[in-house]
């Protein structure tokens, strides 16, 4: 029997010679928006072309999709912000597609052969410092444009905070390896084990013939907290603990924990912490349980683990009984929180009865934040800010010495690792230019998004709830450092991905131009 036009939907769509996984007959071939995901994504990934790949049951092709434009996907499956989910058009319907657990499916599940090295075509080679989210995406993208591009990375393994900071149960380092060795594959070389400001300096890797020099150290020193008794035994800081977990030697902690910090890294340290055996861990933190800088999704994870999360407090004093361990805690209450225009966080305590609030603790973990610690690298050659931060062009990762550039945590320009990416992105179009003799021009990403109201879906359009995530039981995953979020199966993948609406392309026809083909259409939003 012939396939008619409608059910071969799916089948053109291989050829990749449209912009997405429709039928060419049916669907207009050009346009000028694209689905909100797009435009929300850091690396402007091609989310509904990889969506609609999984939706047809065939996660390689997704793969190949994804590698267009994301050189960690094993990684960005795993610990991606997703800020395109947020802006999802899915949300009017029901709730947003689940791209970041789908990118997950293909990578785990698709089949990919070796990359062949990319001919080297261009005579400048640039030099990276720091392996990490945005050094690793620059040299990915130096070397796809025919540079030689060299990371230079002063740990023994490469990832940055990926593999010596993300804990196991969320990021394994087998994820990350697996990025990297794709990466090598590519070309990019990494040199492990080499401290640029210590044997060598920029000035001398530009001497041995680096054109470029793009600096991606990243923020990996804690901020101590500056209040009375921070120094007793017993007060450590979040980051080294993490560290130290992920390498598997670290220290003992036992009794009452109490983590000071709302972000992500104190999260980690206290699910790290009851995973090493702790029984009673408490975290405290400045802002109220809705303004707490981790995200929602992290927020939950760590409650069905049996952390308690104790909101607006502020620490006064880390207390002891003996003048050497510590052995409590003061704290204020916190009566509001703002921000002022310069983005710096304050906050007012509580006076009088009831502003005050004590508690024991055996062992307290300092998180309240990262910072950079450029040392000898910039010193006397780039500018820097009170906070030890480069100075650089926010849009251009351009420092104030030509040819040398800097993105990621080091340029404030790395909040997530996607932010990390794309800040290294952005830098790798610079050095390009840079080298190419032209001005150096941000690209812009402005992506003009079609955006759909709820009073725009049709009646007839299915609610169908978001699959929600195979997941270790909370009793199961606090006694391994495996990791939690299991992945979807096939059929679970598919039926996830076949919720997108494909708004790219579909929903000009159907919300915007205010026409649909019904046969097409009951087809399509099945």
């Amino acid at each position: 029997m012939a396939v008619s036009k409608a059910e071969s939907y799916y089948r053109v769509s291989l050829k990749r010679e449209t912009p997405a996984f429709i039928h060419e007959e049916l669907c207009w071939p050009e346009f000028s928006t694209g689905s909100p995901c797009v435009g929300a994504c850091p690396l402007q990934m091609d989310i509904p072309n990889y969506v609609m790949a999984i939706a047809d049951g065939n996660p390689t092709k997704a793969l190949s999709i994804i590698r267009e434009s994301n050189p960690l996907p094993s990684v960005c499956g795993r610990v991606c912000h997703h800020p395109c989910e947020e802006v999802c058009n899915r949300k009017v319907v029901d709730n947003a597609v689940a791209i970041e657990w789908l990118k997950r499916y293909a990578v785990d599940c698709g089949e990919e052969d070796a990359p062949s090295p990319v001919p080297v075509t261009k005579e400048d080679k640039v030099a990276i410092i720091g392996a990490g989210p945005a050094g690793l995406t620059a040299a990915a993208d130096l070397v796809q444009k025919g540079y030689r591009a060299d990371i230079f990375e002063a740990s023994s393994e490469p990832g940055g905070m990926l593999t010596s900071c993300i804990p196991d149960f969320i990021l394994p380092k087998e994820a990350v390896h697996r990025d990297v060795e794709y990466l090598k594959g590519l070309g990019v070389r990494i040199h492990t084990g080499v401290r640029i400001g210590s044997t060598m300096s920029i000035e001398s890797l530009r001497e041995q013939g680096f054109k470029a020099v793009l600096v991606t150290v990243g923020a990996q020193k804690g901020v101590p907290l500056n209040v009375p008794g921070a120094d007793l035994q017993g007060v450590s800081i979040g980051l080294p603990l993490l560290m130290d977990a992920k390498q598997g030697r670290m220290s003992p902690l036992s009794g009452k924990l109490w983590i000071i910090g709302g972000g992500g890294v104190a999260l980690d340290v206290a699910r790290t912490a009851v995973r090493n055996g702790v029984k009673e861990v408490h975290l405290a933190c400045l802002e109220s349980r809705a303004d707490m800088p981790a995200f929602d999704w992290e927020i939950g994870d760590t409650e069905k683990e049996g952390i308690h999360i104790h909101p607006s407090l502020s620490p006064q004093e880390f207390t002891s009984k003996n003048g050497a361990k510590v052995n409590g805690i003061t704290f204020k209450r916190v009566s509001s929180t703002w921000t002022d225009s310069d983005g710096v966080y304050h906050w007012s305590l509580m006076e009088g009865q009831g502003g005050d609030y004590s508690v024991e603790a055996d062992s307290v973990v300092v998180a309240v934040g990262q910072m950079t610690d450029p040392g000898k690298l910039v010193e006397n050659l780039l500018d820097t800010n009170e906070k030890g931060a480069i100075v650089v062009n926010q849009l251009t990762g351009q420092s104030s010495v030509a040819g040398i550039f800097a993105a990621g945590d080091i340029a404030n320009t790395g909040r997530t690792v996607t932010d990390a990416m794309a800040a290294g992105r952005r830098a790798a179009l610079s050095i390009d230019q840079f080298l190419s003799g032209e001005p150096i021009v941000p690209k812009d990403d402005n992506v003009e998004s079609i955006m759909i109201k709820e009073e725009q879906v049709p009646v007839y359009m299915p609610r169908k709830e978001r699959w929600a995530m195979p997941k270790l039981l909370p009793g199961q995953a606090v006694r391994t450092s495996a990791e939690v979020d299991l992945g979807y199966v096939g059929w679970q993948a598919a039926e996830e991905a076949a919720r997108c609406l494909n708004c790219r392309m579909c929903a000009h026809c159907i919300f915007d131009r205010g026409q649909l083909c019904q046969d097409t259409g009951q087809r399509l939003l099945k």
